[in-house]
């Protein structure tokens, strides 16, 4: 239970040129050689309600063994697949994003595959990535209320700009994230993107922890009008000490 064999039979999907890219991206990454499964999928979920991350998303990392899919409504292909019980990882990825061209397609899937990383390396970092994601834009804070803002997304997003760099080379990634900084629907997350130099590592553990403590009242107030649904947080502290041991 929840540790097949590593499964990329959803490649079939792809096209010819973006599978080399793929094996390419994936083996930039740490990826178990069981429990993780890339679904690349093939509906756009057109009528799902605007808030469903099935349509907004261009993809999401999930922790199925935790039980990190029992938050959201799933569809019948991936509910069946998280029903298995084969995998202990899901990556989705929508078809706007694979079907998308080619350093979107490279960019969205490395995200993806970070957050893979953080999640294996302390579950704990995606518990506070997730919670922070979803409860800051509701918050009194002082930061813009940007994906990036969450130190989880920041990390994500500057491990996709590194491996575009690596499979397109310096002068075209830079380029792309510069072009992005004034187009399309992201344009705060890139310009946020600039502030970070891609050859220092990002202090993701401390970063949110920071985060976690600067707020930490109105963090707590929230996970206490919610206990049963923040069981696996606890508590800030508690949090803390999770992601600094």
């Amino acid at each position: 239970m929840w540790d097949s064999e590593t499964n990329l039979d959803y490649l079939s999907v792809v096209s010819g040129k973006k599978k080399i890219l793929l094996h390419k991206t994936c083996s930039a990454f740490r990826i178990p050689p069981k429990g993780v499964v890339l679904l690349f999928d093939l509906c756009n979920y057109q009528d799902y309600p605007e808030n469903s991350i099935w349509k907004k998303n261009l993809g999401i990392h999930l922790n199925i063994e935790i039980g990190d899919a029992r938050q959201f409504i799933l569809p019948p292909t991936i509910e069946k697949l998280v029903n298995s019980k084969n995998y202990s990882h899901l990556i989705w990825i929508s078809r706007r994003a694979w079907d998308d061209a080619k350093i979107d397609f490279v960019w969205n899937l490395s995200h993806e595959l970070r957050h893979l990383e953080q999640d294996i390396e302390n579950h704990y970092l995606s518990l506070a990535g997730y919670f922070l994601y979803y409860n800051l834009n509701g918050m009194d804070i002082v930061e813009p209320k940007i994906p990036t803002t969450v130190p989880t997304e920041m990390d994500a997003e500057l491990a996709a700009w590194r491996i575009v760099q690596k499979l397109f080379g310096k002068q075209i990634a830079d380029s792309y994230v510069l072009n992005n900084t004034s187009i399309g629907g992201k344009k705060e997350i890139f310009r946020d993107l600039l502030k970070y130099r891609l050859n220092r590592k990002y202090a993701v553990f401390s970063k949110t922890i920071y985060l976690l403590r600067k707020y930490q009242p109105q963090f707590e107030n929230i996970i206490n009008q919610k206990p049963s649904y923040y069981r696996n947080i606890g508590s800030v502290d508690d949090l803390c000490i999770k992601l600094s041991s």
